[in-house]
């Protein structure tokens, strides 16, 4: 394999070995990591994600992940589907893009969002950001730089001697001719996450200064979680209740799979109420109007949890129940109250309700009756 930028037409020189031809090659696999002629590391990536992949299914065809504990199921991934999604990322994690929106295009990300939509029974196109908060679940770029920078204090633990350390230090001359390199890309990532005014160079870097870098890089995540809710109108409803960035406790409340995925999919906006199908049919938002009551209302979330006639009787059993825990006034507030509630018998009321009510809605489309 002869390594060099761009598909530029060159004369390939020719190699033998014992008057035998040696074939030069685009791409070989090496210990496990696909290389490409080009040096980048794409190839290597898509390749650990369709590995990681298939280890995700074969698992699902002897395992249910919906209906286990969220803790364990993310156990399962993160102790045999992550190691395989981060083989060796300690090299090619100082390659990928530092961002967090076009990390979610990754391969590797996209093995780590299958694995949240299939454990909460969610669509493909449900949003990402709300899949991962759902389960407290941080983007694998994260645990990239950290075995990164962890990676980073063993080369500087090595003799100056040891092959690594040598390539180490080409690198940073590289860097200090500013010519790209492993060291000025890793140099880069700490720019980005404001750790570059305490830590001058990589040599400095050491145990101690381990959690500093990754408590930056959590931070700007969550911050750039929080602004894409605020700004994102598909959750807007989401955005009034989700304030922490954590698991969610009704995930291990809820017992009965069909009303834990029906509230997930209430929750996250993943559900075919107009507010939701009209966005994708491109009607005006405030024309996206409830087809079961035709009370001429907006049929979004609210409508349907607060006052939709076609689930009164579902809905008067579920404030009955709550009756002793809360008032009885229905507004928007007060829903917002609900779904925020960790308190067991609230989850479990409000799982059964939101499950109920979409099948009732369910019936009323299957036979065409409008409630008047």
């Amino acid at each position: 394999m002869i390594f060099q930028k761009g598909n530029k037409k060159k004369t390939k020189p020719s190699f033998t070995l014992d008057s035998n031809t040696i074939e030069i090659v685009q791409e070989y696999c090496y210990l496990g990591i696909k290389l490409n002629s080009n040096g980048k590391f794409t190839l290597a990536m898509k390749q650990l994600g369709e590995k990681a992949l298939h280890a995700l299914y074969s698992i699902r065809r002897h395992l249910n992940l919906h209906n286990l504990n969220p803790k364990l199921a993310i156990k399962i991934f993160d102790t045999i589907i992550s190691p395989i999604l981060l083989y060796n990322s300690e090299v090619w994690g100082a390659y990928i893009k530092n961002d967090f929106n076009n990390w979610d295009n990754s391969q590797i990300e996209k093995t780590h969002l299958r694995f949240c939509k299939l454990y909460l029974g969610v669509g493909k196109k449900t949003t990402n950001i709300a899949c991962r908060g759902e389960l407290g679940k941080f983007p694998l770029i994260i645990n990239i730089y950290k075995r990164l920078f962890k990676y980073i204090i063993h080369l500087n633990s090595l003799p100056e001697e040891a092959l690594a350390k040598q390539a180490f230090l080409i690198s940073k001359d590289l860097h200090s001719k500013r010519i790209t390199s492993f060291y000025g890309n890793i140099m880069d990532i700490l720019k980005s996450y404001n750790c570059n005014t305490q830590i001058t160079e990589l040599e400095s870097i050491a145990i101690q200064t381990l959690s500093f870098i990754h408590d930056n890089i959590k931070q700007k995540y969550l911050n750039f979680w929080k602004h894409k809710l605020e700004n994102s109108s598909k959750l807007k409803f989401y955005n009034t209740f989700k304030t922490e960035y954590q698991l969610e406790k009704y995930l291990s409340t809820i017992k009965n799979p069909t009303e834990r995925k029906a509230l997930t999919k209430f929750r996250v906006s993943n559900h075919k109420l107009m507010i939701e199908l009209g966005r994708y049919q491109k009607i005006p938002r405030e024309e996206r109007l409830c087809e079961i009551c035709q009370s001429g209302e907006v049929e979004d979330e609210y409508h349907f949890a607060n006052w939709c006639k076609a689930y009164s009787n579902q809905r008067e059993n579920f404030y009955t129940t709550l009756r002793n825990k809360l008032t009885i006034i229905i507004d928007q507030a007060q829903l917002v109250d609900i779904m925020k509630s960790t308190e067991h018998e609230t989850i479990l009321s409000l799982s059964k309700y939101i499950s109920s009510c979409f099948t009732e809605r369910n019936r009323y489309l299957e036979i065409g009756i409008a409630v008047s």
